[in-house]
């Protein structure tokens, strides 16, 4: 088994997914974090590729951009689907839940400085854009017919959704059932139930 290490800060933010697959996977890792005011020193030490965390090292070898490391690992964990059409669809999923809502959230939550301006958004983002988004991903998810997204065997886009969901849950305010019992399912999952328990408690 390769040596892994996931460089990244204190926080959640792009690598939480990755530690949700690899612990899912039971792929053992070194999950290497470090203080926000510590990034220069870090970076200065370090020949990071493109000068960016989140760095996945395997055996030293280094892999770069968040969502190249969570292809990269869910193949590893076996979570990137069965042929390449279904892979094409849990890359779909997964897209989705990060480039149309979470970069949206972290955009209004922790970049947007005009207050009336961040009322608004947050407004159309709980309103608008997430009951819609989740009204198109149960039918979606209702067409497939299994327990999971892309039907009776999870992907990585299950734990795509599920940390989409623990990002966005302050704007639900919508019920969509089927959707809540998919949460449900990935959260009592062993390896994620155990993971959510000990890993370290962070702000984002």
């Amino acid at each position: 088994m390769p040596h892994i290490r996931l460089i990244y800060f204190n926080v959640e933010l792009r690598a939480e997914l990755i530690r949700l697959i690899l612990t899912h996977g039971d792929i053992k890792f070194e999950d290497v974090r470090f203080e926000k005011e510590d990034w220069p020193r870090i970076k200065e030490q370090n020949d990071f590729l493109f000068g960016q965390v989140p760095i996945l090292e395997i055996d030293g070898v280094q892999i770069a951009q968040s969502s190249a490391i969570v292809r990269y690992v869910a193949r590893m964990a076996g979570l990137a689907g069965k042929d390449s059409l279904e892979q094409a669809k849990a890359d779909m999923l997964a897209d989705a839940f990060s480039n149309d809502i979470i970069e949206k959230f972290y955009r209004i939550a922790f970049f947007e400085r005009d207050e009336e301006m961040k009322t608004r958004l947050e407004c159309e983002f709980r309103d608008c854009i997430m009951p819609d988004f989740l009204d198109r991903l149960e039918r979606y998810y209702i067409s497939n017919g299994g327990d999971f997204l892309l039907g009776s065997d999870i992907c990585y886009a299950d734990l795509a959704f599920y940390r989409m969901i623990n990002v966005c849950k302050r704007y639900l305010r919508c019920s969509h059932p089927r959707l809540r019992d998919l949460y449900h399912k990935v959260a009592s999952l062993p390896n994620v139930s155990k993971w959510e328990q000990s890993k370290p408690k962070t702000r984002f």
